[in-house]
């Protein structure tokens, strides 16, 4: 890493930017969103009904567009383009109070063309959200001299996914298979500015900074299979096998680094059940092994992963003159990555939203809220609350 100086004191300087390393590589746990931990905080790659009927995406009677079963596109009777924006704001708690901050991301872009009994796609999805910025006010004491200080720290990146999809109609049945390549970048930035020296403010110390670049490269592939048990359930189900992520450092000034983790072996399923002609039921669960995801590090842990949502769709509801349908959901997931020695994270959170066909009947709206909370300052040292919207525009959707 790179550490630029500029005062009349080297060998203060120096000591400082070594202090300053050392926090960068373990920042506190009450100053730390849990985007910075391990790889981050993995994204569910689903678009707003799905979002707002309790994180599910999967197991619909007509599909969806999210990037979960690969076997969906299967069910699409047209070209299908959907596109799903969720911007996020985050509250951070800490032992000294309270900070706020926000992000925002593309979950998924997902496009299908039918043809005869096969569906050809193609998707973007986000994978893991590494985005955090942090700044905060301290003083460091040492033998020159006692300096305030204030510093910035920030990453910004994640990784995401491309997925190739093919799928198969058989009757009641699809069946899909979806290959993917595993890319990211992560851009760690560090710079502390000080104040002169309390007692002698002739004595100054210059401000120091980092920039570190990390790439990610990895390959997944997915199997799925969706099935109308009746005309009112229907269930769907797939399986992930995903190749060791790796990592490769850049460091302006300093060595490289190549680091790989080994990425979950995952399972999800879920159904829905049109329990009458305004009433739709729909649950799904999950669960990945990303136990093994450590990558050697000695500052957090990964463990496996279970998650599962419900949720509510009630059709026939009119708003304004306009048909939209109304959704509510519960939802539940573990978090892989926590700090060594606290309890493993959790997120929990319930959901909302409704939807509105627009353009003859050839678009769809779909707008969901999640309000939830991350962590638990006491158990695992790291505590957030959210609130997320996704809105997804969806073109000829079924």
């Amino acid at each position: 890493m790179r550490w630029f100086s500029g005062g009349t004191r080297g060998r203060t300087a120096i000591a400082a930017g070594a202090v300053g390393l050392a926090l960068w590589a373990a920042p506190a746990a009450a100053q730390t969103p849990t985007s910075a931990l391990g790889l981050g905080v993995p994204v569910s790659p689903i678009d707003a009904r799905a979002a707002a009927l309790g994180g599910t995406g999967i197991g619909f009677e007509t599909g969806s567009v999210s990037a979960r079963n690969p076997a969906d596109i299967g069910l699409y009777g047209q070209p299908v383009l959907g596109i799903t924006y969720a911007p996020e704001g985050v509250t951070v708690k800490g032992d000294d109070g309270e900070a706020d901050t926000g992000r925002s991301r593309v979950a998924v872009l997902r496009g299908a063309i039918p043809f005869d009994e096969w569906a050809a796609g193609v998707a973007f999805a986000s994978e893991l959200d590494q985005d955090w910025q942090v700044s905060f006010a301290d003083t460091l004491f040492i033998e020159e001299g006692t300096f305030p200080f204030t510093e910035q720290r920030s990453q910004d990146g994640g990784v995401s996914s491309v997925n190739f999809t093919l799928a198969r109609r058989l009757g009641p049945l699809s069946l899909g298979a979806e290959y993917a390549v595993i890319t990211g970048r992560l851009q760690q930035t560090y710079r502390r500015d000080f104040e002169p020296d309390v007692d002698d403010p002739e004595r100054v110390l210059g401000s120091t900074s980092g920039i570190t670049d990390w790439e990610y490269g990895g390959r997944r592939v997915r199997f799925g299979a969706a099935a109308r048990l009746t005309n009112r359930i229907h269930v769907g189900a797939d399986m992930s096998l995903q190749s060791a992520l790796t990592a490769e450092r850049d460091t302006i000034g300093g060595e490289g680094l190549t680091r790989k983790f080994d990425m979950p072996t995952a399972f999800e399923f879920g159904a829905s059940a049109r329990v009458s002609d305004r009433l739709l039921l729909t649950g799904a669960g999950g669960w990945a092994g990303w136990s093994g995801a450590e990558g050697g590090s000695d500052d957090f842990v990964a463990s496996n992963v279970v998650w599962a949502g419900v949720g509510a769709e009630l059709t026939g509801i009119r708003l304004l003159g306009v048909s939209m349908p109304l959704r509510f959901g519960v939802r539940r997931t573990d978090l892989p990555f926590h700090p060594r020695g606290r309890d493993q994270l959790s997120e929990s959170a319930v959901t909302m939203g409704l939807g509105v066909r627009v353009a003859e009947e050839q678009a769809r709206v779909d707008v969901a809220l999640e309000i939830g909370s991350r962590g638990d300052l006491a158990g695992s040292g790291v505590e957030e609350g959210f609130q997320r919207l996704s809105i997804t525009l969806a073109l000829f959707q079924n």
